[in-house]
């Protein structure tokens, strides 16, 4: 669907990535890293300065009229309604402007007007309307002509929890009917819970692509687990801790997960004493990446 082939442009160094059909990718790193470059770049609104982007086989930048109808392109403060038009009025330019048959496109908006919750206030001027009134609508813009690719710039700013709930499960939905995504975003907690693919960036290089698990297995293996105990303390004699505490009745453990799972640990706890209380904690996505800017292994206790 995407291709980067030792692509360099303004911070990108180098950057080759494949990103398949059916994907969603979210594309993180530091403000400056290159993820809207790499935006840009995927739909031909920038030429690369040497290698070369092929998005749905085709160079972008030559192909961008044979793209209207598959690519959708969102980008944070670039917006797709007019501002001094109502919400409704602003559909209706986009439904001219893609050629969209009016009752498909009537369906299409009906069902994205009541996921996004923007069909309340569509007789209101765009401008009139709060920043996440504006980007429930914006998205809605985004996704009406059903795009092959959808590229994102930030789409969870200024959406509340709900918003971001709504907008993963559309998402979803759109991907296994065949839809790509490839998605920028600060919020660590929302690319944990829409994408299957991260890609992360740092100083401009591709430094991490994979799955959130393959990024833990890497680089974050290291998990807690609490036990309350009702019984003898259990020997962990052949179990390959990292380490271990007793405080009370409650029982901690520090473990690498690639080299033990924990319900091992817990079969082997159940056999020696009873147990009342489990609860097991790994680092959040936001606090790997974060270690991972600074060149070291995360390790939590």
């Amino acid at each position: 669907m995407i291709n980067f082939e030792n692509v360099s442009k303004y911070a990108l160094n180098n950057v080759s990535i494949h990103i398949p059909k059916g994907e969603i990718v979210g594309l993180i790193g530091a403000s400056g890293a290159g993820k809207t470059t790499m935006i840009k770049l995927s739909c031909g609104l920038l030429a690369p300065e040497s290698g070369r982007v092929y998005t749905l086989d085709k160079n972008p930048v030559l192909n961008r009229k044979l793209y209207k109808n598959n690519i959708s392109t969102f980008i944070a403060g670039v917006p797709l309604l007019c501002h001094d038009d109502t919400v409704s009025q602003g559909f209706e330019l986009i439904r001219n402007m893609y050629g969209i048959e009016k009752t498909e496109f009537h369906k299409r908006y009906e069902k994205l007007s009541e996921q996004l919750d923007f069909g309340k206030y569509e007789s209101q001027s765009v401008k009139n309307l709060s920043l996440g009134q504006r980007m429930r609508a914006e998205l809605g813009a985004a996704l009406i002509y059903e795009p092959k690719l959808l590229l994102l710039d930030e789409p969870n700013v200024g959406l509340d929890e709900n918003g971001k709930s709504v907008l993963c499960e559309i998402l979803t939905e759109r991907c296994k009917n065949g839809m790509t995504v490839l998605m920028t975003s600060h919020d660590m907690s929302g690319v944990s819970k829409m994408c299957g693919r991260i890609a992360l960036l740092d100083g401009g290089k591709l430094v991490f692509y994979g799955s959130e698990d393959n990024l833990r297995s890497r680089y974050a293996p290291i998990d807690v687990m609490r036990v309350k105990i009702c019984g003898n303390i259990p020997d962990f004699e052949d179990l390959p801790l990292k380490k271990y505490f007793v405080q009370g009745d409650i029982l901690t453990l520090s473990y690498n997960s690639n080299h033990i799972t924990s319900a091992e640990i817990l079969k082997l706890i159940l056999r020696q004493t009873s147990v009342s209380e489990v609860s097991i904690r790994k680092p959040s996505l936001e606090s790997i990446i974060s270690q991972l800017k600074k060149g070291g292994y995360y390790e939590l206790y």
